[in-house]
Formats: C-alpha cells, structure tokens, sequence
C-alpha cells in the first residue's frame, strides 16, 4: 500500500492571492465608478441644456411679442447674489400663457423675469411672472404667479445697447414728456449654470449660454 503526500497552500501564496485579488477587484470598482460618473455628468449636462433651451425660447417669444405704447413698461435693472449678476427685467407683452388651447387671449400682460436664491443649493433661480398690463397688482399676487423656469444657475444676465451702440447693463425708458420712452436696439440675454465641479471664485466656470434679439418694434 502506497501512501502520498499532500500538499497545502502555504501562507505566502495565500496572502499572494488575495492582494491579486484585492487589485482585480480595486480596477473593477475604479472602472464601474468612472462610468456610472460620466452617465451622471452626461444626465445632469442633459437637464442643463434642456432647461436652457426653455428658458431661451420662452425669453425669446415674450420679448418678440413685446407690446409698444406710450404708457408700456420696459425696465431692466441689475443685482448681484454671491458676486455675480442676477438680473430683473420687466415689459409690457402680448405673450400671455395660455394653460389650456381653449383658454382665451386675456389681453396684455406685464411680464416679469427675477432672480432669486436657493437657499439650500446657493445657486439662483430664474422666475417667470405675469399679470395683466396696465392695473396694479400687490407683491402677494405676483409671487402666486411665478413660474419656475431654470435651477441650478450661477448668472443671470441682460444686457442692452443703445442707439448709440453702447452696451449697457441697465435700462431705464424714461423720457421727456410727451415722447415715446426708448427702447434698447438689441437685448443680449445670458445664462450661466453651475456644473457640479465649479469653483464660485473663478468668474468664467459653469456652462455658459448666450443669445441675443433685436426688437422687432425698432424696425416697423
């Protein structure tokens, strides 16, 4: 009768093993997460550009529905929040939101964009607001009528240019007596959003989107 030996692992091939194993499973883990990192990137890059487009169209279409006479409101006035622009614009519109295709066209209306804080984020928010033109309206009634537009933005910006073709970061429409108040020739309008690794110091960081319209009234 023959008898053999047998042979076990040793420690050193067991501890060889297992930091093999500890690697392949560190470089799985390392290329799941990029992954699932560049998936999120690429959703939340998504949202931000859909958001913008909205915001952009809707901005677009009040201000081409612009309303002009001699008593209209055009107002631009800037602010800041955490160092950078959060801008309010308001004017007189024909471009009142129509919430069911059968509602019918309640006449002219005062549109507002303000800006405010997320207090939880600290990033701004871009509110849309309208009441009927030319009759006044308390603070109450005007927040029960914002629409929330964008999140997550760092700036908010409008700027317009004078007959001059000076470029101006506010807008007044007061004239002498009698005159039609001015208008701008050309209204730029920007968004700037947050993009997750922005640092608030640097000024030029987040996704920027810009455009600009000229109003249709200066060229009737």
């Amino acid at each position: 009768m023959r008898s053999g030996k047998q042979h076990g692992f040793t420690l050193i091939e067991i501890l060889m093993a297992i930091f093999i194993f500890s690697i392949v499973i560190s470089l799985a883990y390392s290329s799941f997460n990029a992954s699932f990192s560049i998936i999120n990137s690429a959703s939340s890059q998504s949202t931000t550009y859909s958001m913008a487009k909205i915001a952009m169209e809707r901005i677009h279409d009040d201000l081409e529905s612009f309303y002009p006479t001699r008593d209209m409101v055009f107002t631009g006035h800037t602010d800041t929040i955490n160092e950078y622009r959060a801008d309010n614009l308001e004017f007189t519109s024909s471009a009142s939101l129509r919430l069911h295709p059968k509602q019918k066209f309640t006449g002219y209306t005062t549109i507002k964009y303000l800006v405010q804080e997320d207090p939880e984020t600290k990033t701004l928010q871009l509110f849309r607001s309208e009441q009927p033109a030319f009759t006044e309206f308390d603070e109450e009634e005007q927040t029960s009528s914002q629409l929330l537009l964008c999140t997550n933005l760092l700036e908010v910006a409008f700027d317009y240019q004078n007959s001059d073709e000076e470029e101006v970061t506010e807008w007044d429409p007061k004239n002498a007596a009698g005159k039609p108040p001015k208008l701008p020739e050309r209204i730029s309008i920007s968004l700037r959003f947050a993009d997750g690794s922005s640092h608030r110091e640097e000024k030029d960081n987040g996704i920027l989107f810009k455009t600009a319209l000229i109003l249709p009234v200066n060229h009737r």
